[in-house]
């Protein structure tokens, strides 16, 4: 009677924390696939996406999923803040860059750009702009903190901002958040957004 046998993903001797990887894979496929759920990876992992964004998923599982994504050849990126059962400070950022091995992090806080700057991997900035009111201050971070990326949210407002930020700083800006239709995707990708980020499956291709 044939067995199975599953091999549990190990952690890469070196991880790429390069940002020039990643806008080189955007280019040839523009969709990062959002993780919520570790039932939801196979997935993502069987897709052609560059890159997987973990949302909400707790720590001491992250490493395997993590070491799963990059052992397919894409880049994993932990979002800090969502993440059950690890600081939310510079040590946090330590332990997903050197224990997990990440290739980026994804924060709304500045001070953790910088964070995740210093330890040599891909820091995304996320900006939640509910209205017109909150971009200046949004700006005003992005000045502070300068990431690599950018993250806007929801998408539905990127085209109404996407002229005053890029005057501001030319930054790679990813769009994500009710992304959800191709129309949608291609709306953002069109008025210059490098990728969208979305947890729809049917978008990745």
């Amino acid at each position: 009677m044939a067995t199975r046998t599953t091999v549990t993903p190990s952690r890469p001797r070196a991880v790429d924390g390069s940002l020039s990887r990643l806008v080189d894979a955007f280019g040839r496929v523009p969709v990062a696939a959002v993780i919520r759920r570790g039932e939801e990876l196979p997935r993502a992992l069987a897709s052609q996406v560059p890159a997987v964004f973990f949302l909400r998923a707790p720590a001491f599982h992250l490493g395997p999923l993590v070491w799963a994504v990059q052992a397919r050849g894409k880049l994993a990126f932990v979002h800090i803040d969502l993440i059950a059962g690890l600081g939310k400070d510079r040590a946090g950022i330590a332990f997903l860059a050197r224990e997990i091995g990440v290739n980026g992090i994804i924060t709304s806080h500045s001070g953790l750009v910088a964070a995740a700057r210093a330890e040599k991997v891909i820091a995304v900035q996320r900006l939640l702009l509910y209205d017109d009111l909150a971009l200046p201050s949004a700006l005003s971070a992005l000045d502070h903190a300068r990431p690599d990326i950018v993250e806007i949210l929801p998408g539905v407002i990127f085209p109404l901002v996407v002229n005053e930020i890029r005057s501001r700083l030319p930054l790679p800006i990813i769009v994500g958040g009710f992304v959800t239709e191709p129309a949608q995707r291609d709306a953002a990708l069109q008025r210059g957004a490098l990728a969208v980020s979305t947890s729809t499956a049917e978008l990745w291709p």
